[in-house]
């Protein structure tokens, strides 16, 4: 079992001995295509069996619609695979399910014994059939580890529900979830640790970073995770791209990930005939220097790649492995950030263990919007301060004497005037800096970021809108520490207020902000 693999991994790495690189652990992603049988489906089904055969690599990743594409369910190629004798890790995104079909989804994969999940908020969904499918996003993958990890324990079912009240039986799950170290500027980088601490918090049991090149990123992640005293499996993303894939990638095309300038400037320069020799060169150099780093593992992954090309990577990392420090400089890309969040170590070139200062654009805390939405929140928002109590009986006075319509079209017209309101009734003005994540965020994310940001703008509006939690890290009063303090998971947005007053809902306790979201560390 893969997550028995994990943790194995995590008491080897605490005992007293010397590291052995065969217990260094692989995975590789596989890309279903939007097929079910054919060439590519084929191909897919070839590695499996030859991995299964070797069994070096401990688990075969299974992308849920890669790119917002359409394509075969990691589901069927799952069971597939986990009848040759190697595990497999689906990947399970938000973008399009809502929370019923999230929760039937998991019944499946339980009931399938495909218990290895990885965890997303997934790439905006793009082109279907027929035009653009609609994105859905109703839960986070923060809120999504947070309903395994109930489910790992028991899910209750709400009293309301058909068969309400009851607990259901206890379903076996292992979830992991995706972080990006290799964010250009320091708000996306700081909320992507921010957003990694509340997965830790809702029950995530291992961590795949996102794909980079530059190990002094990838060292960033292990330092934060090292100071936020979580002891979870880490494995580090070794994309092995062609020199086209690398282009892509480099215009920002694939949300969340980068190829430095630098390199692709190098890869360009080869000679076709050994392209795919210094692919699998670079990947088993950087290979090696993440096991240096104290990673648990590598994720592999990269198109056109037969097993053997894998295994040959492993086999070369292996070789470099006790000299890993010797190839650390040929991985820096300095000129490609903005956001180390520790200073360096001129002795390494990699970081030392202090953390670096920040600074904000203090001009969206001169926001009218903002400076409003402070005073009436301060004003009438606060329990038993300023005007609390009275505007709470004049509301329900209002909703008593029937004239709540009333409080809604005032209410919508100020706060569509301001804030582009979107009237769902459960309003999360409060919770994030009077930024609307209904409106502002084009997967009303409220727990954090996607991974698709890129020098602070959104990913799916482009140099046309920043995202929402960049502007928030430029509202907030806190520093650094916050990353190594507990965060609050906010809950869902109920869609039974929907058009209906915010105010009332929040006066009547009827909004999120009056449900509790038990965390992982609470349990402990």
């Amino acid at each position: 079992m893969f997550k028995d693999t994990l943790r194995q991994c995590l008491k080897d790495k605490a005992a007293p001995r010397t590291r052995n690189f065969s217990q260094f652990i692989f995975t590789f992603e596989l890309v279903p295509a939007r097929a079910s049988r054919g060439k590519v489906v084929d191909d897919i089904i070839r590695f499996a069996q030859e991995a299964a055969s070797v069994k070096r690599i401990s688990a075969l990743s299974i992308t849920d619609n890669a790119g917002g594409h359409p394509a075969l369910t990691p589901q069927a190629l799952g069971s597939e695979i986990k009848s040759m004798g190697i595990a497999p890790v689906i990947h399970f995104s938000c973008k399009d399910k809502n929370r019923n079909r999230i929760e039937s989804e998991l019944f499946e994969l339980d009931r399938a014994g495909l218990n290895t999940l990885l965890v997303l908020t997934g790439d905006n969904p793009r082109y279907g059939y027929m035009g653009r499918a609609k994105p859905v996003f109703d839960l986070d993958s923060v809120l999504v580890l947070a309903m395994i990890q109930e489910m790992r324990h028991g899910l209750v079912v709400h009293k309301k529900a058909p068969g309400g009240g009851v607990r259901l039986p206890k379903m076996d799950f292992y979830s992991g979830c995706v972080v990006s170290p290799f964010k250009r500027t320091f708000p996306e980088q700081i909320f992507q640790y921010l957003k990694l601490r509340k997965k830790l918090q809702a029950g995530a049991q291992f961590i795949i970073s996102q794909m980079g090149y530059d190990v002094r990123k990838y060292q960033e992640l292990a330092l934060i995770l090292q100071k936020m005293n979580f002891s979870v499996p880490l494995l580090g993303t070794v994309l092995i791209p062609t020199v086209g894939l690398a282009r892509i990638i480099h215009k920002n095309v694939i949300p969340g990930c980068t190829v430095p300038t630098r390199l692709l400037e190098q890869m360009e320069k080869w000679p076709t005939e050994r392209a795919l020799e210094l692919r699998l060169d670079i990947a088993a150099k950087l290979v090696a220097i993440l096991y240096g780093l104290g990673y648990h593992g590598v994720h592999l992954s990269g198109p056109g790649l037969e097993y053997k090309h894998v295994h040959q990577v492993i086999e070369m990392a292996h070789d470099h492995a006790a000299d890993w420090q010797k190839y650390v400089d040929d991985f820096l890309f300095p000129e490609e950030w903005q956001s180390f969040l520790f200073q360096e170590d001129p002795s390494t070139g990699l970081n030392s263990n202090k953390l670096n200062s920040f600074s904000r654009d203090y001009k969206e805390t001169l926001s009218p919007p903002y400076l409003i939405g402070k005073i009436i929140h301060a004003l009438f928002f606060e329990p038993d301060r300023g005007l609390f109590n009275t505007a709470k009986r004049l509301v329900k006075k209002c909703h008593e004497k029937g004239c709540i319509s009333w409080l809604t079209s005032f209410e919508y017209f100020f706060k569509e005037l301001l804030y582009q309101c979107q009237r769902c009734g459960d309003c999360y003005l409060g919770d994030l800096e009077f930024l609307c994540p209904q409106s502002q965020c084009a997967k009303k994310l409220v727990n954090g970021p996607c991974g698709g940001s890129n020098n602070g703008w959104c990913e799916v509006w482009p140099e046309e809108k920043r995202c929402l939690f960049v502007r928030l890290f430029n509202r907030a009063s806190w520093n650094t520490d916050i990353l190594f303090k507990d965060q609050e998971i906010i809950p869902p947005r109920d869609w039974a207020l929907d058009r209906q007053s915010s105010w009332l809902n929040f006066y009547l306790g009827r909004d999120h902000n009056h449900k509790t979201m038990k965390s992982e560390t609470d349990e402990d």
